[in-house]
């Protein structure tokens, strides 16, 4: 069945001029000025400053291994005259393995955290994303009314890019 252009209630120029204003501020404008608004609030820079800051939290307690633990040390304090035999012994330190596990502990987990450093920007551009993706229609709104309708995701960016960040796509396999 064909539709009469002429019975319409408005014109056919109208309605093709909404749904292509409703699709450039979908897919053009809205995005754009997303863009433009979070780089305005400079989020990305907050973002990863508190991403390093989680990360340094997480940062295990270091361990206190007491030098001077040899034999030498030990006895020879009490009897100076047991040293000899201490040195004869070759001077074992009981404590020389606890620091030896202590020091591969900390290049472990500064390896650790500087590898979740460097991804901190990658996920912060990944919320960005994600928010303008989920808010698609909230930013075309926005848009396409001339910021005078300022939709409640919109004037809420921040806790929206703070929700797509720990988002489990920008997560990028680590937890939280």
């Amino acid at each position: 069945m064909a539709v009469d252009a002429s019975t319409l209630p408005f014109s056919p120029t109208l309605i093709l001029s909404a749904a292509a204003l409703a699709g450039v501020s979908a897919f053009v404008t809205g995005p754009e000025i997303a863009r433009r608004e979070i780089a305005r609030s400079d989020w990305s820079a907050i973002c990863e400053t508190d991403l390093r800051a989680d990360l340094e939290a997480t940062r295990a307690p270091r361990q206190i291994i007491p030098h001077g633990t040899d034999c030498s040390s030990t006895l020879g304090l009490f009897y100076p005259e047991l040293r000899e035999i201490c040195y004869r012994l070759g001077n074992p330190d009981p404590a020389a393995p606890a620091r030896e596990a202590e020091r591969l502990a900390r290049e472990t987990e500064e390896a650790r955290i500087r590898r979740a450093a460097s991804r901190t920007g990658s996920r912060c551009e990944c919320a960005e994303t994600v928010y303008i993706e989920e808010e698609r229609v909230s930013l075309a709104l926005y848009a396409a009314s001339g910021r005078l309708i300022t939709p409640s995701s919109v004037e809420n960016r921040q806790a929206a890019l703070s929700r797509a960040l720990n988002a489990p796509a920008c997560n990028f396999g680590q937890e939280g």
